[in-house]
């Protein structure tokens, strides 16, 4: 794999790990919508944490939901965009549509840390996904890589999971964020959506006219946003 052919658009001028900013927090996910949830928690734990920039992370092809295609990448991309809109200390990246499938989490910081070295990277979890992070593939060695913010969610008792992961994983470094009491779901979302029912305002009117589209209108895209990093996220072959 070249790495030419990986990271970068012509546009991009980032071209050395000494242009990164010095700590990351990561947020992966299908974001199959995003909404204004996704959007809190990036923005809250960004706050919290003292990160320098949030670079969010669409999933390719996540291994542990089969419903998700991976021609679906650049419309979910789009939405994401979207939602981030003008905040510049919200990046968008397709590094992992540009790594082999079905899209690990491991892979994908063994392919950031190889490319910036001197960069801290911290991933953000929801408390819900914590308590599967044992099952996760090569959790052992994520757990040496990398440091994760773990947003408290209703409903899902923090503590039992963290003691879990703790006691499977015992090089595991956490920190809690404290989130607001906004708990709302990509499936909730979807399902409405699917029945034409108002959601809310849980998703803004630019996902909202993207997601209208279909994944066949996401296909047109070809990257060179501002907001993107490391290539454009029309599928590689």
């Amino acid at each position: 794999m070249r790495d030419e052919a990986v990271w970068y658009t012509e546009a991009n001028d980032e071209r050395t790990s000494e242009a990164a900013p010095r700590r990351i927090l990561l947020f992966g996910g299908t974001f199959d919508p995003p909404h204004v949830g996704h959007l809190t928690m990036a923005q809250i734990a960004y706050e919290q944490v003292g990160a320098d920039e949030v670079w969010w992370m669409p999933a390719a092809k996540p291994p542990h939901k089969a419903e998700i295609d991976a021609d679906t990448f650049a419309w979910r991309f789009r939405m994401v965009e979207a939602l981030i809109g003008s905040r510049r200390h919200m990046r968008l990246t397709d590094v992992e549509n540009r790594l082999p499938k079905p899209s690990y989490t491991v892979d994908t910081l063994r392919a950031l840390i190889a490319r910036y070295p001197c960069v801290e990277f911290l991933f953000l979890l929801g408390a819900d996904s914590l308590q599967h992070l044992p099952e996760w593939h090569g959790a052992e060695e994520l757990c040496e890589m990398v440091r994760f913010v773990v947003a408290r969610r209703p409903g899902y008792d923090f503590d039992t999971a963290a003691a879990r992961a703790r006691a499977r994983l015992p090089h595991i470094r956490m920190d809690v964020i404290d989130m607001p009491m906004l708990d709302v779901s990509s499936t909730w979302v979807r399902d409405r959506l699917d029945r034409q029912l108002d959601v809310c305002g849980l998703v803004p009117d630019p996902v909202l006219a993207i997601w209208r589209q279909g994944p066949e209108g996401g296909r047109g895209w070809s990257g060179g946003t501002s907001s993107m990093i490391f290539g454009s996220a029309s599928p590689s072959h």
